[in-house]
């Protein structure tokens, strides 16, 4: 779990971190001479730097919700953008200002538009800029594509308490935070994504190994899923 140390101040290599050590290797294809969109050199560092794991790691690719291997050019309510990233079947997306508000800019923000087939489509501005959104991103769906998962029922926030000890924070806001506002957490061999509020909260784990699962049910929970 040494790449959480990277995550505020080295987000793109704490992405190259888990992003090696979560997924197995794999044979691949030889990489293709022409890069992403055409203008893979003149995409953001950590955008450059997914495409280059993804080669690596084609679990990248695999995701329900995917980066996409060809950024697409596309204009919204607050200009010109480059989309890299869609959501369940393109319901909602994510892009960058295109071409760069600041030319050479390392790390720019990040706007998620919903329905943009609309013909006045909402636009949010993430609060993490690229390369940190990424890793949130990634943290979300290597939990969902994990091979084991157990899953909460809505349970009092208080009942989260014993679990603080075995679970390391990552520091990032919530993903998605208008719909469940998702926190990541992580032990050995396990991802977990926190719903919560004062009152309520929903957990979800992830994991690689099913034994990893097991010492869970000493917390009681109700389980609406368990694979451990």
């Amino acid at each position: 779990m040494d790449w959480v140390d990277h995550v505020e101040t080295d987000p793109i290599r704490a992405l190259e971190s888990f992003v090696l050590g979560w997924f197995p290797a794999e044979e691949t294809e030889p990489a293709e001479d022409r890069s992403a969109a055409g203008e893979m050199g003149d995409l953001p560092e950590a955008l450059a730097a997914f495409h280059r794991l993804a080669r690596l790691r084609p679990a990248l690719h695999r995701f329900h919700d995917p980066v996409l291997k060809q950024p697409r050019r596309a204009s919204g309510p607050l200009g010109d953008r480059l989309v890299f990233a869609m959501w369940n079947g393109a319901g909602m997306d994510w892009s960058i200002p295109w071409p760069r508000e600041k030319p050479g800019e390392a790390d720019p923000r990040v706007w998620l538009t919903e329905d943009p087939g609309a013909a006045d489509p909402e636009t949010i501005l993430e609060e993490e800029p690229l390369s940190r959104f990424l890793l949130q991103f990634t943290l979300y769906e290597a939990m969902n594509a994990a091979p084991y998962h157990a899953w909460t029922y809505c349970m009092p926030t208080a009942r989260l308490d014993a679990l603080w000890s075995m679970l390391r924070p990552i520091p990032l806001s919530p993903f998605l935070p208008t719909y469940t506002a998702e926190r990541f957490f992580v032990a050995p061999g396990l991802l977990t994504q926190v719903s919560r509020d004062e009152n309520e909260a929903v957990v979800n784990f992830g994991a690689l190994h099913r034994g990893t699962l097991t010492p869970l049910l000493e917390h009681r929970f109700r389980w609406s899923r368990f694979d451990g």
